[in-house]
Parts: C-alpha cells; sequence; structure tokens
C-alpha cells in the first residue's frame, strides 16, 4: 500500500498526507464492521432474552361491590368512578385494572 504501480516506471512512492489517509480509510472499514457484528450480536441478544412479566394488578373480576350499596357511578373516558357507602373506586376499563381504592370518610 505503500507504492503506486505504474507499468512505465517500477513504481511511485505515495506521499505522507496519501498514506496517512489510507491508514485512516482502513481504520474506519475496520470500526465499521465491528459496529456492524456488535449490532447484530444486540439484536440476537434482545431477541433471545426472556420478556419481563407486568406487575400483577387488581382485576375487576376480584372488585367484589354489593349492589346495594352503590351511590353514585360516572363515567370520564376510559375511566369509571363507582361510589360505594365505604368507598370509591376507579377502574380503568381499558386494562380492566383497579387503579384506585380511597375510603369513604364517616
Amino acid at each position: 500500500f505503500e507504492t503506486l504501480q505504474n507499468e512505465a516506471e517500477g513504481g511511485l512512492s505515495l506521499p505522507p498526507s496519501t498514506k496517512a489517509l489510507l491508514r485512516t480509510v482502513y481504520i474506519m472499514g475496520i470500526i465499521l464492521v465491528l459496529l456492524l457484528i456488535a449490532l447484530i450480536g444486540g439484536i440476537i441478544w434482545k431477541a433471545t432474552q426472556p420478556k419481563p412479566v407486568p406487575p400483577a394488578v387488581e382485576q375487576v373480576q376480584d372488585l367484589k361491590l354489593d349492589l346495594a350499596s352503590i351511590r353514585h357511578i360516572a363515567l370520564d373516558g376510559d375511566r369509571l368512578a363507582v361510589t360505594t357507602d365505604r368507598e370509591v373506586v376507579v377502574i380503568d376499563l381499558r386494562s380492566k385494572s383497579v387503579l384506585l381504592r380511597l375510603p369513604q370518610k364517616p
């Protein structure tokens, strides 16, 4: 990589700036290949790792409200607020989970 091949002459010597440029191009090529290998390895690692288990939330089926004690129901978007004699319960209808249980003060 240090000489240019020329048919008329035996070869020409490269100037130092061109040698430095060639070294820089080779180094950047090696870095590019290493980063590509790291990217592929990261994708494989991410694909083989088990997904984390989402935290358990109280499901609406476990809500157990006495229908006779319900005083008021309010719906706002995907949130349902149920007011009973003892507490206020806010339910997320999309995820079917209880967001808030607020006891009523006597």
